[in-house]
């Protein structure tokens, strides 16, 4: 069975008059924990979830984040440029977490941003790694 493209999906999402939500389940999430670039840990989660939902704002879409390490969270992309396979700028992110960048592919969607600690020298790089979608489901 062909994965399906998860460019194709938030396209037709976005461009559909009749949904508000977008459900996306990938097979597999790898979350890397960085410090200065160094690898610290690594995470593998199986059966992972974004929530995409439009924007008051129709030049943005919403992203929720439902599986993280610490606590799930919601920011705002420029889907004209994600999709264009350009890094799209994660915008409205919630503190402490800053610096996010929003890359998707066909079959793989990748995020990462900066978690800053009251002491710089602490500061995280999170990366979460989305591979082959296995579900697309969409509500109202």
């Amino acid at each position: 069975m062909t994965p399906i493209s998860i460019l194709e999906g938030i396209q037709n999402f976005w461009e559909s008059n009749s949904h508000t939500t977008l459900e996306l389940t990938f097979e597999t999430l790898e979350i890397t924990l960085l410090n200065h670039g160094n690898p610290l840990d690594k995470h593998i989660r199986r059966d992972a979830e974004l929530i995409l939902q439009k924007s008051k704002d129709s030049t943005l879409l919403t992203m929720d984040v439902v599986d993280n390490l610490v606590f799930p969270f919601l920011f705002a992309f420029d889907p004209k440029e994600a999709l264009a396979g350009k890094t799209a700028s994660m915008q409205k992110l919630p503190r402490p977490l800053n610096h996010g960048s929003l890359g998707i592919k066909p079959h793989s969607l990748e995020l990462e941003f900066t978690i800053e600690p009251p002491e710089k020298q602490r500061e995280l790089r999170v990366r979460h790694s989305y591979k082959l979608p296995s579900e697309v489901l969409k509500f109202g």
